[in-house]
């Protein structure tokens, strides 16, 4: 598919009732704060659909690598699905884990986004801060104000530089008969830092 700028249409995307997807507009926003840069290894925790998988292996070029976790075999399988789709499945691979079980391998990334693992989003963030590389980036999507405040204080308690939150609520417009009625989504906390030098 010949898209080049992040937020690729959500429609493009093969779906599936209960795997959820990142929207295009929080996985535009989620992409550029995460900076990505040619040639990267990039992790994304809780790929569910793939969506952010598929968008950071198409910047990341044939020399980076992108790795798809999440615990479900279904998310993993819709994943690889997409990830073929978008021709991309040479960038990346998809593995079938826990996020603080494949964290605690010790990878080193370039990048790191969290869509998931709410419930353990300290250790998730400790865990991550030992896996980047010098100059790297997390970036974390929540729905809940309390995950975002366990988040801020986590990234700030394990030493990352630059953390930043933001509150990003999208509404979309819905035709009626008598006119145009904005539908607003569910407000998503983009929550991002960076490892220095």
């Amino acid at each position: 598919m010949d898209w080049v700028v992040p937020g690729i249409p959500d429609e493009m995307f093969e779906r599936v009732e209960k795997i959820p997807m990142t929207k295009e507009e929080i996985r535009a926003i989620t992409i550029s704060k995460a900076r990505l840069r040619s040639g990267w290894k990039v992790l994304d925790i809780g790929c569910g659909s793939g969506s952010i998988t598929v968008e950071a292996a198409r910047l990341v070029g044939d020399g980076g690598k992108v790795t798809g976790v999440d615990r479900s075999h279904d998310a993993c399988q819709l994943t690889l699905r997409n990830l073929e789709r978008f021709g991309v499945s040479a960038r990346a691979e998809v593995v079938e884990a826990d996020a603080v079980d494949y964290l605690s391998r010790g990878e080193r990334f370039n990048a790191i986004i969290v869509g998931g693992a709410s419930e353990e989003i300290e250790e998730v963030i400790s865990l991550a801060r030992r896996c980047l590389l010098p100059g790297g980036t997390l970036v974390l999507n929540a729905i809940m104000l309390e995950t975002c405040t366990r988040a801020v204080a986590s990234m700030r308690a394990s030493g990352f530089e630059g953390v930043e939150c933001t509150e990003v609520i999208v509404a979309r417009g819905m035709y009626a008969s008598q006119g145009t009625a904005m539908i607003a989504r569910n407000p998503v906390f983009v929550i991002s830092c960076r490892v220095g030098e």
